[in-house]
């Protein structure tokens, strides 16, 4: 691990500790609003997901990842060698108070992880192989690592338990 990579683990563990997030677990039977971390590249899953989510009269909102910079995504390039944000979209998504956070990205990058670890969702679901792990539930995607079959695990366990 390099030494950007170990400065920024470091802050983030401080930042993760100091922020008020209310931990609660919240199904997809009781979620009002929803926010979703997908890859570019997983559109089709982002899109089920998404319209699941409004069949079910869900409010969502997404950000999207990409190694590229484009004004809908985040991207390494979005932060400091420190690991804060330097775009509002990123904050804005950050700070947003969700019942249920979804992170199908399959990233395993550090902006990822930033925005995974300071979200203030009160659940946070994603999945096992995801290190360092920041969610209150995970779906092992060991065997098959596919963001749509992750997408209909997560819409699964999430309506099943209750």
């Amino acid at each position: 691990m390099g030494l950007k990579k170990r400065v920024v683990y470091w802050q983030l563990g401080r930042l993760v500790k100091s922020r008020r997030r209310t931990k609660k677990f919240v199904n997809l039977n009781h979620a009002q609003n929803v926010g979703i971390i997908w890859n570019e590249n997983d559109r089709a899953a982002y899109e089920m997901l998404k319209k699941y989510l409004s069949d079910h009269k869900i409010q969502c909102k997404e950000i999207c990842y990409s190694t590229d910079q484009r004004e809908i995504t985040f991207s390494p390039k979005d932060f400091t060698f420190f690991g804060k944000s330097k775009k509002p979209a990123v904050d804005e998504f950050i700070n947003e108070r969700f019942d249920l956070l979804l992170d199908i990205s399959l990233a395993d990058s550090l902006a990822v992880q930033i925005v995974r670890a300071l979200s203030l969702a009160s659940f946070k679901a994603g999945w096992s192989l995801a290190t360092p792990n920041y969610f209150d539930f995970s779906v092992d995607v060991s065997q098959r690592r596919d963001a749509y079959f992750l997408a209909e695990q997560l819409i699964h366990y999430l309506n099943e338990i209750k």
